[in-house]
């Protein structure tokens, strides 16, 4: 039977899709004070926003009657009608951002107006309001929120730990203070000052100011004025990429925006540039009228329509070539004295007997031929050991997957694909193994056993990496500091990591990208909370086992002909540690399928 939901849990089931975690809070509340015409916006975070998230502003503020207003749902200043939202050039319009934090924690609002005299205090809880009555307080809005998701136990469940929960608020901040360099905007939490950003007169002063001062070396100007579209911004030299990490971002009227459509176009902008593991840094800001975009997508409002895509596409893409080429970037010539080693050909006279050209090749070359195995033929591996790895108990589970109608041992091809996959029919249709996934399950069944009861004895670096951090970055390690040293990363007094745990390997990358992992939470298990952590034997196990995955899959032979042997003799050999799928199958009815 079909009945109405009571208000106050539809108001909860529309809040999840609105405000997801902490980070949320801080976007939403953030926004509307960027709207109110601040020229000042504070925050203040406790517990990584789930004790407390303060927003602090200097608008307009607003009335007693709209202070209360404010709060129900669908109510907004920003439009008036449909027509409205062809032309929404407001960072909020829908009015469903504070009655969705109102319904599932306790708020206090405080704002005044310029021409009043006394401001206006409103409590409420849980959709409720408690109180409302006349205070002193600056103009402005100074919205205080305490206790997300005190009334839906789930939801509060499933937040991360504190550190996981202030890298997401940090880049919500970070997307609104980057495209909005007059403001003033400052960051505390748990009484530390973790920014204080004073107004900028330009976009790379807020950048660097943000990010840090190394920025500025890298970042190349990007300027194009169309009839269209205006695009300026920054991207990043070639030799300053990342294969993970770096900053990419993009906005649109004073907007943040996420579109793989658009960083595929700077991607080919860089085309060779690029090593192929590599990505750049960019900062792009689009100015257009907004007529042509719909911002009305996703409740996020991070997802933008362009009513001709394509020729936005175009436009970044050129823009950034004509950038690359006018600084040159491309391989280069010396014409130093010193530098001209190499014989240069100089003309022959006229008349002069030229010899032809002579041209060196292998007549053996066979471009079709496997380059690891020197037979040329396709590689093999009997799959016995996979019939019944475990002996009785896990017989029916593998053996069924590989059981043909001839019994004895057989060979099955095996069939690398781009590198990173291998592909090997069995009785139902085609199994696929992700090889680096299956290298870490192999690996962490190896490694566990030695770190699941003992703590790691580190071992000490030759030459100490430093580490480079931002602000935000030096709290969150902080933060994790006790959690490194037990996984057996020792640092000094200046933040240079002198010890890695056992059988880490020790090249800058490596750690660098373990460093990165455990700050930003990267790992944990699914479901993992700030207070169930994962025993550190595992984690340092699941830890060492994708670096170890990584330096052998980007060897020249990873052992494919080993490797399904290796993972299905794994206890899990599905999933990695983290819960990521190791291998699947392709039915003969989906490919029957595809070809009907």
């Amino acid at each position: 039977m079909i009945h109405v939901l009571p208000p106050h849990i539809a108001s909860q089931i529309a809040a999840g899709e609105v405000i997801q975690r902490p980070a949320s809070v801080i976007k939403e509340l953030m926004e509307n004070a960027v709207d109110s015409g601040a020229d000042r916006i504070d925050v203040v975070l406790t517990d990584g926003g789930a004790t407390l998230m303060q927003v602090t502003d200097n608008g307009c503020g607003m009335g007693p009657e709209d202070a209360l207003l404010a709060f129900e749902r669908h109510a907004t200043s920003k439009i008036r009608g449909v027509e409205d939202l062809q032309k929404v050039q407001t960072m909020g319009f829908r009015g469903e951002a504070l009655a969705s934090i109102a319904s599932i924690a306790h708020v206090r609002l405080r704002t005044r107006r310029k021409e009043d005299e006394m401001g206006t205090e409103v409590t409420i809880a849980g959709s409720a309001v408690t109180s409302q009555e006349e205070v002193v307080c600056p103009q402005g809005s100074d919205f205080c929120v305490r206790n997300l998701f005190y009334n839906v136990p789930a939801r509060r469940r499933f937040l991360k730990s504190e550190s996981v929960e202030l890298k997401h608020i940090l880049e919500e901040f970070h997307r609104v203070v980057l495209c909005h360099p007059g403001i003033t905007f400052t960051l505390t939490h748990n009484g530390t000052t973790v920014y204080h950003l004073p107004a900028y007169d330009n976009l790379r002063a807020r950048i660097t100011g943000t990010l840090g001062k190394e920025w500025n070396a890298q970042l190349l100007d990007i300027s194009v004025d169309t009839s269209i579209v205006q695009i300026r911004g920054y991207v990043s030299r070639p030799r300053d990429s990342y294969k993970k990490g770096g900053s990419r971002y993009f906005f649109v009227n004073g907007r943040y925006f996420k579109s793989p459509f658009l960083h595929k176009a700077v991607m080919n902008a860089y085309g060779k540039l690029l090593p192929q593991d590599r990505l750049p840094s960019y900062f792009i800001y689009l100015e257009t009228d907004p007529a042509i975009i719909d911002v009305n997508i996703h409740p996020t409002k991070t997802e933008v329509k362009f009513e001709d895509e394509s020729v936005v596409f175009q436009m970044l893409q050129a823009v950034i070539r004509e950038t690359l080429g006018k600084y040159a970037l491309g391989p280069s010539i010396d014409f130093e004295i010193g530098a001209m080693q190499h014989h240069i050909p100089v003309p022959p006279v006229p008349g002069e007997n030229v010899p032809p050209p002579h041209l060196k090749y292998d007549p053996l070359f066979n471009p079709f031929r496997d380059t690891g195995d020197e037979t040329g033929r396709t590689p093999v591996v009997k799959f016995d050991p996979l019939l019944n790895p475990y002996g009785e108990t896990r017989q029916d589970s593998v053996s069924a997957l590989f059981a043909e109608e001839s019994a004895g041992t057989y060979e099955t091809p095996v069939i690398p694909l781009r590198k990173k996959y291998l592909a090997t029919p069995v009785a139902s249709g085609l199994l696929i193994i992700h090889k680096q996934r299956a290298l870490e399950r192999i690996f962490y069944e190896q490694i566990l056993p030695r770190f699941k009861d003992r703590k790691p004895v580190p071992e000490r670096l030759y030459f100490p990496v430093a580490l480079n951090l931002q602000p935000s970055q030096a709290m969150l390690f902080e933060h994790n500091r006790d959690l490194l040293l037990r996984l057996g990363f020792e640092t000094d007094e200046n933040l240079a990591i002198t010890s890695v745990p056992p059988e880490h390997p020790t090249d800058e990358d490596s750690i660098l990208a373990s460093i990165g992992e455990i700050m930003s939470g990267q790992g944990e298990e699914p479901g993992e909370t700030s207070s169930g952590e994962i025993p550190y034997g595992e984690r340092l196990a699941a830890l060492l086992a994708r670096r170890m995955a990584a330096a052998e899959q980007s060897s020249p032979d990873p052992a494919n002909r080993s490797l399904a042997d290796r993972l299905f003799a794994c206890r899990e050999p599905g999933f990695t540690p983290d819960g990521r799928a190791c291998t699947t199958i392709i039915s003969f009815e989906q490919i029957d399928k595809i070809f009907t």
